[in-house]
């Protein structure tokens, strides 16, 4: 009795496991793209066979042209795009003038002159907008003094300079249009810039003289380059910053102080800046 029983049971687990086998295994998936139900049994309900109808050879012709159009725009944008980077030598020259209505005329510090250097990148969508970011850092070079003879409109004497210490540097975003002739590129435009200054100047005839300049302003941007082999520039770049406002620290002829009290006359900074630069157009 025991060994029917047993036959028994194993059979069962077989047809357990037979079944399970064909439940998870056997399911028949519609293959029809119509998006059609699957019932219990995986057989597909109201499957309807899709009919693609084949394209004409208008369509065709139709579709060609449009794909010909947007690859000729796709190839003429990337051949207007460009991008340079330059680098160079230039100046930045500080002018201080007096104010009208002043007790100040003739400041003693007519001129500073900060050498140093620039970095530049500029990018071109089309063949006549580009926009452009630079910076320049420089030292101080020469200082020039007026005269206390109101007839020399600078210096023209000898005076012994004891110290002469100070730096300039800005950071400028500029939009320029431009021409194009032959190996020549001109550009004109407006720009935004941040300018930080100071200096530190003592001679044995006028004394001593400091400022120290915080400005963000706007400025115009002109200059040229001139294209030759392998994609190389070489290039000439004029920064015009506008005219300034500033407080002296005192009635007797003083340079301009940033700090100074509101009551204070008043000098007139207007700043030029020019490069020599020489990059590469990608």
């Amino acid at each position: 009795m025991k060994t029917p029983r047993k036959y028994k049971l194993k059979s069962l687990f077989l047809i357990v496991c037979l079944s399970i086998h064909t439940l998870i295994f056997g399911v028949e998936v519609c293959k029809i793209p119509s998006g059609c139900k699957i019932d219990e049994k995986g057989i597909c309900i109201d499957c309807v066979e899709q009919e693609f109808e084949e394209e004409s050879e208008e369509e065709k012709l139709e579709r060609k042209n449009e794909e010909g159009k947007e690859q000729e725009e796709s190839d003429k944008f990337w051949k207007n795009l460009s991008f340079e980077i330059f680098g160079g030598y230039g100046n930045s020259n500080f002018t201080f003038t007096g104010q009208n209505n002043t007790s100040i005329d003739r400041p003693y510090i007519n001129e500073v002159t900060y050498n140093g250097f620039s970095l530049g990148t500029r990018l071109r969508l089309t063949p006549r907008v580009s926009f452009s970011l630079s910076s320049f850092r420089g030292g101080v070079d020469t200082v020039k003094v007026n005269s206390d003879d109101e007839s020399k409109s600078s210096l023209d004497e000898d005076v012994f300079t004891t110290e002469m210490s100070g730096d300039t540097s800005y950071t400028d975003l500029t939009i320029d249009y431009n021409w194009n002739v032959k190996q020549w590129n001109w550009f004109m435009g407006l720009g935004i810039f941040s300018l930080t200054s100071d200096l530190n100047y003592k001679d044995l005839t006028y004394g001593t003289f400091k400022y120290e300049i915080d400005e963000q302003n706007v400025f115009f941007d002109s200059g040229f380059n001139f294209h030759f082999i392998n994609q190389s520039f070489l290039g000439l770049g004029f920064k015009i910053l506008p005219n300034s406002n500033y407080k002296s620290n005192s009635t007797d002829k003083k340079i301009a102080q940033y700090n100074s009290s509101y009551t204070s006359p008043m000098v007139q900074l207007s700043i030029t800046n020019i490069t020599f630069n020489f990059g590469m157009r990608f």
